[in-house]
């Protein structure tokens, strides 16, 4: 890896880490068996080509590991799906629940351990429209390991998929857009007795830029819209008492605002909150 590439996995590493992510780096081989083993009927993995694969050395554990890629759907409700691969680690020791990699009689298949009330071993798939199985003597049966990762490989989204998302927001933020100016101006002159310090205008401010009736950090020019419906309010609002209160959840839309990571507390908390809805209500959004 060059210089210059170290430098940028830095970057990354340290944005991530200052948003709440946990990065780790790959930077382990472990062997990878290509040839996929069966999450549906048991089934011959034929001659198996290893390679490897990197994993982070926080995630491997001091007995031996290997990575298999799966297919078929009889696992799916344990969130093992076609295509995945999972991480074995390689042990004796494997209790009622596990999810263990089995060879019966030359065959490998993927599913959950369980043993019944007369002491019987059993196979059980996750996905009701597979039997579970039993296991008896007259089988060689081998326990290769217990699976203690999964790993999915990330889809690529449909662009139409994407598309439709977009146009969904792109429609909310026109029908936002829509909300007449005389209403806008009753919901102003309506709100207004409702505020009893000048501060108390953000709630209106943050649900106005909410749907796009006013522009994000245009204070002055939300304090001019209030100043044009209410000039002989008593508590008109400034930009120096507006700016103050956009910190913690109040700087986010009001859905996201959390009385426990939030400017003010107790009622006074309640009181921004109670003025938002209000405003809301009053546009008809």
């Amino acid at each position: 890896m060059r210089p210059a590439e170290i430098e940028e996995l830095k970057d990354i590493f340290k944005a991530l880490e200052e948003k709440g992510w946990q990065p780790m780096l790959c930077d382990t081989p472990v062997p990878f068996f290509d040839n996929p083993v069966s999450c549906g009927l048991p089934t011959d993995v034929g001659d198996v080509q290893e390679s490897m694969t990197m994993f982070p050395k926080e995630f491997l554990s001091m007995q031996p590991e290997f990575v298999v890629k799966v297919m078929g759907d009889s696992m799916k409700d344990a969130g093992i799906t076609d295509g995945d691969s999972v991480k074995v680690v390689t042990s004796t020791r494997f209790h009622d629940g596990d999810i263990v990699l089995v060879m019966i009689d030359g065959e490998i298949t993927l599913k959950c351990y369980c043993e019944d009330e007369d002491g019987i071993p059993w196979l059980v798939p996750q996905n009701a429209d597979y039997d579970a199985f039993p296991l008896n003597e007259q089988q060689n049966v081998w326990v290769m390991g217990i699976v203690t990762e999964i790993v999915k490989s990330a889809p690529r989204i449909k662009y139409r998929s994407c598309m439709n998302l977009i146009n969904n927001v792109k429609k909310k933020h026109a029908e936002s857009r829509e909300i007449s100016p005389l209403r806008i101006s009753q919901a102003i002159r309506e709100i207004a007795p409702m505020i009893e310090v000048a501060r108390q205008w953000y709630a209106v401010y943050r649900i106005m830029v909410d749907y796009s009736i006013a522009k994000e950090d245009d204070f002055d020019g939300f304090i001019d819209m209030i100043k044009t419906e209410m000039p002989n309010h008593e508590h008109l609002p400034t930009r120096v008492e507006l700016q103050r209160l956009v910190v913690q959840s109040f700087a986010k839309p009001v859905n996201s605002w959390k009385p426990g990571n939030a400017p003010v507390t107790g009622k006074r908390y309640n009181d921004y909150l109670k003025i938002a809805q209000k405003m809301m209500e009053l546009l008809g959004v």
